[in-house]
């Protein structure tokens, strides 16, 4: 294992010459800005600034200092007006990016390139989130040397391989910063791996699991303790990554970090049904916090109906977004068993009254072991037509700024039908879901 972590540091090293690009990227940058803004009012951040970048996702962050007494929306003008001004002037690409608040994203001389506006303020008086970052880079540089570097590259890298990496809503993964935060704890990626095998969600890794209720990991940002920076870490992604550092340790490999295996499966005998809708021009965090709610919201009522639902899953690209279920069946019974209370239950005869006068009555109430049942006729039997009056009839808890756009939408049980109608990214969204199985279980299994 160390020979093949140490080929795989070499592999992940950005080059020189790419490091000296971003150099003088960063030093034009500065020089732009403060032209701009003033003398001082630029700081270089993220991985570049703490040496912590991986070769193919070199990226410099420029982050551009503003006093309290600006306003939030000012600021932001500011930079999104000046700030495509400085990358266009630089021969760069642009698009505007919103996370809390919006930011440039560009891409110049083959860098990704972001400028983004913060505060000057210390302690808890953080006026926007990423106020705390420059107070990130300065411990993640006090703390972490080289070799420490090197070895979140490799955290870095095992992660991005199975889209674990990243704190976005999409994501709901580890940040950079968090990657940082457990090589300084930890010291190596090694180490990390064998506890994180052990692990038992919710983990504390530093902090107190009493003040943040829910998380499934925890680690208190050392820039400011109230703070857990592994809060964007679901429970899902932390357990892909306990999952995989189990099978990583088990039978190492280079796949783990750079290949994405699949193994074939014949799906023909398990059961799909997809939405598929047009979506408003929103930011990014924004639409997809929208869409999880949606999904979520169809598939509860889905199981209400009484749909047993597998998985679920989204996606959306530019302006056309994907939900996709995976049922047990498309079809029900269409009378069903309705369990009622206990006969020594305080209601036992009003529920006996109650189904009495049920219009879609099948069966009147009976006795078993000591509860009551009776047998009701459902009102949707098929699960597509379900979909379609949930949302057209808007009953079920979707996003409100989706529900014009889902009464529109076309539904399917035939998931090939989709994908004339999808991008390339979308149609391997789709791959992968019927797939199910992630690509480091399939390394695992493949190499047996």
């Amino acid at each position: 294992m160390n020979e093949l972590l140490e080929k795989l540091v070499e592999e992940l090293r950005p080059s020189p010459e790419t490091i000296r690009r971003a150099e003088r990227l960063a030093a034009a940058l500065v020089e732009k800005v403060e032209q701009s803004f003033g003398v001082g009012s630029a700081s270089v951040e993220g991985s570049y600034a703490k040496g912590t970048m991986v070769k193919g996702r070199e990226e410099v962050d420029v982050f551009v200092h503003f006093k309290p007494e600006t306003p939030v929306e000012k600021a932001s003008q500011m930079v999104l007006a000046r700030g495509v001004e400085i990358l266009k002037s630089l021969g760069g690409a642009v698009r505007l990016r919103y996370a809390s608040h919006p930011y440039v994203e560009g891409f110049v001389d083959g860098l990704r390139v972001n400028l983004v506006p913060c505060y000057d303020v210390k302690d808890s008086r953080w006026i926007t989130p990423v106020d705390r970052t420059p107070y990130h880079t300065q411990y993640v540089k006090k703390m972490m040397d080289e070799r420490m570097a090197d070895e979140t590259r490799l955290l870095k890298a095992f992660l991005m391989n199975d889209g674990l990496y990243g704190a976005e809503i999409r994501t709901r993964g580890f940040s950079g910063y968090v990657c940082e935060l457990l090589i300084i704890k930890h010291v190596s990626f090694k180490s990390l791996l064998e506890r994180a095998a052990q692990w038992r969600p919710p983990v504390v890794v530093d902090g107190e699991a009493e003040k943040h209720p829910g998380a499934p990991l925890i680690i208190a940002d050392p820039v400011d303790r109230l703070r857990n920076a592994a809060a964007a870490v679901s429970l899902t992604t932390l357990s892909k990554f306990i999952m995989k550092s189990k099978l990583f340790l088990k039978r190492p490999s280079r796949s783990f970090f750079v290949e994405r295996p699949s193994l074939a499966i014949d799906a023909g005998r398990r059961r799909f049904l997809a939405l598929v809708f047009e979506v408003p021009e929103r930011p990014p965090d924004v639409l997809w916090g929208e869409l999880g709610r949606t999904m979520n919201g169809l598939g509860k009522a889905l199981a209400a109906h009484g749909f047993t639902l597998f998985r679920s899953d989204c996606w959306v690209e530019g302006h056309q977004a994907l939900i996709v279920f995976e049922l047990e069946t498309l079809r029900l019974p269409e009378v069903y068993l309705h369990v009622g209370p206990p006969v020594w239950s305080r209601n036992a005869a009003e529920f006996v009254e109650e189904q009495a006068r049920k219009k879609d009555l099948e069966a009147y109430p009976w006795v078993h072991g000591e509860r009551l049942y009776s047998l009701r006729r459902r009102k949707f039997i098929n699960a597509e037509e379900l979909l379609r009056h949930l949302v057209q009839e808007g009953n079920a808890a979707v996003s409100k700024e989706l529900r014009t756009y889902l009464k529109k939408s076309e539904t399917t049980t035939d998931l090939s039908q989709l994908h004339p109608k999808l991008t390339l990214e979308g149609r391997a969204f789709l791959e992968e879901f019927i797939r199910a199985c992630p690509s480091f279980i399939a390394q695992y299994i493949s190499s047996q």
